[in-house]
């Protein structure tokens, strides 16, 4: 087996319809807003959280609504002034695709704990016949590491052996199926393992606020300091608030002003 590092990939971002965005404003009657406000916003998700705000107070400019007498012109002012009221509702519109790749089933036990605003495609064991049996070294496991390593190679060896007793290429895929899904009960909860999560901002704001806490696993902890790393460059008003501190494996807590908004 190799030595393996657990790894984020971000695959998709939403991404605004030109076409019924201005159809929105034609609507609103606020083409002029539009225009300016799009010099000034590049970022597609970030201006889709805020168009949906400003839908529920029709706060496009002065004078569309009556009880509106002056408005946030500046994108920066206006997310900042949505995470410190807390209304993380209008979050949930933007979503991102991660590909969490080399992380283990430990791992994604905790993952799904996560489920509001989220969507989730696992490689599957009862089809995905392993041809090796990697895992990745926790740090509390160094001083160990060559017992930890040769563990894992009489695991592979001992499933391998249980595998060479069938006649593979004589079977049907559902027999196939059958056997790798029984197969796997041998194999350890750390075997590397790939999975595809979306979720919306609201939700990643505060999955990385949970899980890159010091009392999270430090897997989890170190995949999500990843994740924060990621939608703080590419988010920066949606995620300014958040900053970090060094943890002494190592990994980072991120911590927001506005928690779980």
């Amino acid at each position: 087996m190799n030595p393996i590092e657990p790894k984020v990939i971000k695959l998709a971002e939403t991404r605004l319809s030109n076409d019924g965005v201005r159809q929105l404003a034609e609507h609103y009657g606020a083409v002029e807003w539009l225009e300016r406000a799009r010099q000034s916003q590049r970022n597609e998700p970030e201006f889709l959280i805020e168009l949906s705000g400003r839908a529920c107070y029709k706060s496009f400019g002065v004078g569309l609504n009556p009880n509106v007498t002056k408005i946030r012109d500046n994108p920066r002012d206006y997310i900042a002034n949505v995470l410190e009221k807390g209304d993380g509702s209008i979050l949930e519109h933007a979503t991102v695709t991660f590909a969490f790749l080399n992380v283990s089933r430990i791992f994604t036990h905790e993952l799904v704990r996560h489920r509001a605003g989220t969507a989730i495609s696992q490689e599957s064991l009862r089809y995905v016949r392993p041809r090796d049996i990697d895992l990745w070294l926790p740090p509390d496991l160094k001083p160990v590491s060559k017992q930890f390593y040769e563990t894992i190679q009489e695991i592979t060896k001992r499933y391998h052996d249980l595998e060479a007793q069938f006649d593979w290429d004589k079977m049907t895929f559902e027999h196939k199926k059958r056997l790798t899904s029984a197969l796997r009960r041998i194999l350890p909860d750390g075997i590397a393992t790939n999975i595809i999560w979306t979720a919306n901002h609201r939700t990643i704001r505060w999955v990385i606020e949970m899980r890159t806490d010091p009392s999270a696993e430090v897997e989890i902890r170190k995949v999500f300091g990843k994740v924060a790393e990621i939608c703080i460059k590419d988010y920066p008003l949606l995620y300014s608030d958040f900053s970090y501190k060094e943890l002494p494996d190592g990994t980072r807590q991120y911590i927001p002003k506005f928690t779980k908004v």
